[in-house]
């Protein structure tokens, strides 16, 4: 069975192909060394796909441009590389905006339920936030540029139980993490939220501290989940805007403007090939694996009883916003969350 490293070597090979009939590949590039720190390890899910950015970089310029990941917060911790790279500490840094919302009110948010069916909804929905002047603003407030983003598979539970309406959902103790409304949506459902680090998610399902982990389906096949957990929940809570490479302001901006446009170029590439790519795996994920390693896929009975209970996190955040006086950013950006929202399908 092709691998998903040899799915993704190959849309390499096949960019690379194209780009090299480019008027851009004729152009002299310097000589440029540039290091990215990342929040996961290279095993994790998804994270094969900075390594694809790095190779085509390197590729597309001749060689001439070389991009080294230090993985897994060698370089500093997720809370800690966007931070690092707006200072110029780093040149380039992978992490998940979620995790600032403090710092970026607005552009940290847009990872909500049920509003992104699949993994180009989502990441259409960043590219047009990315033109927002509020999202401009909070990333211009720490000095970081968003060269891309990843859209995740649908987010669902992978639990040690069975769970296959709202009533299994009460006293559930599922993972999550601290992005905005998270845990509030969780609530309403009589799930109980524990924070955790994903790292810690093997051992958590383990010993019990959770019954479910939440996160796309194929990142927990790649944690192994599947050796503690054997159930796999189909209750879809939307694909999200997962994490993003960014870089620091000040050095993009002194970059040729040859070199500024194979970073956007190579960019646009990755989130159209693995926002494709990630729906086939999902299906290949369900078909083939899910039977080979042993693990249950569970129908959930009553997806609208969540809607009904939980409400929608869309209108969660339009309120906290009027109530912190930024209407004006919900009535520019609220809407484009609501036309992916109202074609939302389980």
């Amino acid at each position: 069975m092709r691998t998903r490293f040899s799915t993704v070597r190959s849309l390499a090979v096949a960019l690379a192909g194209l780009a090299l009939g480019s008027p851009a590949m004729a152009q002299d590039y310097p000589e440029l060394s540039i290091r990215m720190a990342h929040f996961v390890p290279s095993t994790a899910a998804n994270a094969e796909w900075e390594q694809w950015w790095v190779d085509q970089v390197q590729e597309r310029s001749g060689g001439k441009i070389s991009v080294k990941i230090f993985w897994a917060g060698s370089m500093g911790g997720p809370k800690e590389i966007l931070t690092l790279t707006g200072s110029g500490a780093l040149q380039l840094g992978t992490t998940a905006q979620g995790y600032f919302g403090s710092e970026m009110p607005v552009a940290s948010a847009g990872s909500f339920f049920r509003v992104h069916e699949t993994p180009a909804d989502a990441i259409d929905s960043w590219q047009k936030w990315q033109e927002d002047p509020a999202v401009k603003e909070d990333l211009a407030r720490i000095g970081v540029i968003n060269l891309y983003h990843q859209g995740s598979n649908p987010y669902r539970l992978f639990c040690t139980k069975s769970v296959t309406t709202v009533d299994d959902l009460k006293g559930l103790r599922v993972r999550t993490v601290g992005a905005p409304y998270w845990a509030d949506y969780f609530i309403k459902l009589g799930i109980v939220p524990v924070t955790i680090p994903f790292s810690e998610m093997y051992g958590a399902l383990q010993k019990g501290t959770v019954d479910c982990s939440f996160s796309a389906h194929e990142q927990a096949v790649a944690g192994k989940f599947y050796e503690v957990a054997k159930y796999a929940i189909d209750l879809s809570f939307g694909a999200h805007p997962i994490w993003g490479t960014f870089v620091n302001a000040d050095y993009f901006a002194s970059l040729p403007d040859t070199v500024q446009s194979l970073l956007l170029e190579v960019s646009a590439d990755l989130m159209e090939a693995q926002a494709e790519q990630a729906a086939k795996d999902a299906k290949e994920l369900v078909d083939t694996r899910f039977g080979e390693l042993g693990v249950t896929y569970v129908h959930f009975e009553n997806p609208e009883k969540v809607d009904e209970l939980a409400g929608s996190m869309i209108d969660m955040w339009v309120d906290d916003m009027a109530a912190q006086g930024r209407s004006d950013v919900t009535d520019r950006l609220a809407p484009i969350l609501r036309e992916k929202q109202a074609r939302f399908a389980d």
